[in-house]
């Protein structure tokens, strides 16, 4: 099968992207050197090629056009792990050469922003001092690998993963073999939980924790990106196998990793073009071993402890959760909660959805009285417990939309004008398609976009629904560029459609697969969208989607379906005196609603009535006719 991989290879080779040409310019070695030159001459002596590529294997990245002549570092922190000490130092670095400032990322890192290029040196130094670098956190590397944030810690972790982990990123930190030498990044994860807090199925390489014969181990998932979830290479592995495998698996893809398109370079791509079967033949006779079949995955949990606030842990302790919004942190609480740790518990663990933890904590009460938690909540509403946003435009040379602040603003609204009794619902912010945000993982994702309203470009959002963190699929597309400033009045109908059908204690995913999901996206959007131009035409009604049974996403029936009832709502008539399967009984034809409530906005009687207009070809055959006809922006 290796003969496979070389002709797809060869297919894609004839023309090497330009990043390509430019990295073979400099050594790894080389490119250090260059650094550290810099670092004296300043900012002015930086070349393009420098800031686009070299600097960025050791995680700075220029910012120019935001934060002039200054760098975000990249930060690597294995699998979110921080001791007192680390964090200290992080947080003093925060201070002295960043304005305090700290970002939580969904790689369980820290980034570290308004920074100078002449600082490097010592930041470098400070950092290193206590075992933290900032190697190969950018452009083509092995990422930070993560795991779950309670690794080794959890009732409900079976198989400890950080020292493995650690011998993952043996293999290729700090060496020039592998220092932006794969075709594009690589991420990867690795959880011993049969509970989801790493995001885990969502990298190039997934080891999940499973069972075989009795035997705990990992089952291999691969392929993962950007709106796409990994897919099951049907391969389980002892711990003992794991590190041998991996090596195995980037150097194959080091090798017959495609270098033309880098949109289309990711690992994803290579099991594309031959089959993950065939894939994970050529993977075989490459490595020269053979693999068990898949055992009985047993991650199959969706999180749960932004909502309980503490989790006890296997030595009768407990880790504390506090809420980090966005993400968005400092020099001076890092320390604080570093100095929380040490006097009360023991490390600190960065999560995926930016927040953080206090590890051995004893006393939960006493600690839950300090300043720290005064400031980021242990528990918070639905609305922030769960929250993901990316740093977006204000820092991103990519982002579309400003996005953090967009992120926190709609959670803070949500948080003042609906009560949703302690349920949990995971809201995920990106500010561009690359999808920092993990936007396809969210129960509602937003990704940056642009929008027009009344033909003038202003910041938008997509909207996302129905991601997971257990089950094997993305989020679906809900609505295209929703004006920011319209976008909280669209969620919060939806918001009031959960609070309203919810089932006890239910928290939005299940809700989303119970209720929504049998719907089209058409559906759902019309159902957040009429329901708000309902409130502005000051119409005292109010649709509710689960008085329907969902129709096999056919767009015609639902729309039809949907308005009979609108229709007798608003007018007291039917519109037909019967309706048998989707077709209606009798001679009665509906007339138009403004003739049976004369109370009635034009504009949305025009509507109700063209859903159920007695003339097929004139009534709405997909909601995007609709949608359209709903002037709100």
């Amino acid at each position: 099968m290796l003969k496979r991989l070389i002709e797809v290879k060869e297919k894609r080779s004839a023309k090497i992207n330009k990043i390509e040409k430019i990295k073979a310019k400099l050594s790894p070695k080389k490119a250090y050197e260059r650094l550290q030159e810099l670092a004296k001459k300043g900012y002015e002596a930086i070349s393009e090629e420098d800031k686009n590529i070299f600097l960025k294997y050791f995680g700075l990245f220029d910012k120019n056009e935001f934060t002039p002549k200054q760098f975000m570092l990249r930060v690597r922190i294995p699998g979110g792990i921080l001791t007192p000490n680390q964090a200290k130092i992080l947080g003093e670095c925060a201070k002295e050469f960043g304005k305090d400032y700290i970002d939580l990322t969904t790689r369980m890192q820290v980034e570290l922003r308004n920074l100078h290029i002449e600082d490097i040196g010592q930041i470098f130094e400070k950092l290193e001092s206590v075992g933290i670098t900032t190697y190969q956190t950018g452009i083509d590397n092995l990422r930070n690998i993560v795991t779950d944030p309670l690794d080794g810690l959890a009732m409900d972790n079976f198989l400890e993963s950080h020292p493995t982990l650690l011998k993952l990123q043996e293999l290729f930190l700090k060496k020039d073999e592998w220092i932006g030498t794969l075709p594009r990044k690589f991420n990867t994860s690795i959880s011993g939980s049969v509970v989801n807090r790493c995001n885990v199925y969502g990298h190039d390489c997934c080891f999940v924790l499973a069972m075989k014969d009795g035997i705990y181990g990992y089952n291999v998932y691969l392929g993962g990106k950007v709106g796409k979830i990994a897919k099951s290479a049907d391969i389980f592995l002892t711990q003992e196998e794991v590190v041998e495998f991996f090596e195995n698996l980037i150097n194959l893809y080091k090798e017959y990793g495609f270098r033309d398109n880098r949109n289309k370079n990711r690992l994803y791509f290579l099991i594309e073009a031959v089959g993950m079967e065939n894939f994970i033949k050529a993977l075989k006779e490459f490595s020269a071993t053979d693999f068990q079949s898949a055992g009985e995955t047993l991650c199959k949990m969706e999180h749960f402890d932004n909502n309980q606030g503490r989790v006890q842990l296997k030595d009768g302790s407990f880790a504390l959760h506090s809420i980090v919004p966005g993400g968005i942190f400092s020099g001076t609480d890092m320390i604080e909660a570093a100095n929380l740790a040490e006097e009360f518990g023991k490390d600190l663990r960065i999560s995926v959805e930016q927040n953080l933890y206090i590890t051995g904590v004893k006393n939960c009460e006493e600690v839950l009285n300090h300043n720290y938690f005064k400031k980021y909540k242990n528990i918070d509403s639905p609305f922030f417990n769960n929250l993901i946003a990316c740093t977006g435009k204000n820092e991103c040379n990519f982002g579309v939309i400003p996005n953090k602040p967009d992120a926190i603003e709609m959670a803070q609204f949500l948080s003042e004008n609906i009560d949703a009794n302690k349920a949990k619902v995971r809201m995920y912010w990106s500010g561009c398609v690359k999808g920092c945000g993990i936007h396809e993982f969210g129960d509602i994702g937003f990704v940056g976009a642009k929008a027009k309203v009344k033909g003038v470009v202003e910041f938008g959002v997509d909207i996302l629904m129905g991601g997971s963190l257990t089950k094997s699929k993305e989020a679906r597309t809900i609505l295209k560029s929703v004006p920011l400033r319209f976008a909280k009045y669209l969620i919060l109908e939806l918001m009031e459609e959960f609070k309203t059908n919810r089932s006890k204690n239910e928290n939005f995913e299940t809700f989303f697969e119970r209720v929504l999901n049998g719907f089209s996206s058409g559906a759902i959007a019309f159902l957040m969208k009429f329901n708000y131009y309902l409130k502005t035409k000051g119409v005292n009604y109010r649709f509710n989607l689960l008085k329907h049974k969902p129709i096999g996403r056919f767009e015609p029936l639902e729309i039809f379906d949907f308005g009979n009832e609108i229709y007798k709502e608003l007018t007291a008539n039917k519109a037909y005196l019967e309706v048998y399967n989707f077709w209606p009984i009798g001679s009665s034809k509906p007339v138009h609603p403004l003739k049976l409530n004369k109370n009635l906005p034009k504009e949305v009687a025009d509507i109700v009535y063209k859903m159920v207009h007695p003339n097929i070809k004139e009534r709405y055959q997909v909601f995007s006719e609709i949608l359209k006809d709903i002037d709100l922006w």
